[in-house]
């Protein structure tokens, strides 16, 4: 896991790139998040990284692929991502956090950083964590599951009989439009 000391960012700034294997972010992500996925490459990052007065600015870059599970027909499925972020970290030292306190909408959208230092692959792994779906499709049309008896629809149809359900508003099919 990739971390950086403030005191190692000259005035000119820092380029940098990293890559980082599934094994060791499997782990990591694990402790972080309920959401179902895998790595399925590594994770490859980069970044340009400036100081701007006490602030820190980011802007960067991830990508790799993902396997991730259907929502309709749980099949697992590689989910290919690249994505772009600015982000600007603020330092954390002189902020109350004794008493609790109304976030202004600003605030609510800022992010900081603590100490001498800033952890560069948590950075990366929350980029993944805004990419990926909340409900992952393996293709556009996917048909999902019967409901009768569970047989993948996308590979072939069942021959369950489907019982038409019968709503209160049922009866507004009866009716005849003039």
């Amino acid at each position: 896991m990739l971390t950086l000391k403030l005191d190692d960012i000259p005035i000119e700034g820092l380029e940098l790139e990293w890559k980082e294997e599934p094994e060791v972010l499997s782990g990591y992500m694990e402790r972080l998040s309920d959401i179902d996925f895998r790595f399925e490459t590594p994770l490859q990052s980069e970044a340009k990284i400036r100081k701007v007065g006490q602030s820190i600015l980011i802007k960067g870059g991830v990508q790799t692929v993902l396997q991730l599970r259907c929502v309709r027909c749980l099949r697992e499925f590689s989910y290919p991502l690249a994505s772009r972020f600015e982000l600007t970290l603020h330092p954390l030292m002189g902020m109350d956090l004794g008493e609790e306190a109304e976030l202004t909408g600003k605030e609510l959208e800022m992010d900081f950083f603590e100490g001498g230092e800033i952890h560069l692959s948590e950075i990366a792994c929350e980029q993944v964590f805004l990419e990926i779906p909340i409900q992952p499709l393996c293709q556009e049309g996917c048909k999902g599951l019967c409901p009768t008896c569970g047989k993948d629809l996308n590979l072939s149809n069942c021959h369950c009989i489907k019982e038409e359900f019968e709503t209160g508003f049922s009866a507004l099919k009866k009716l005849k439009l003039h």
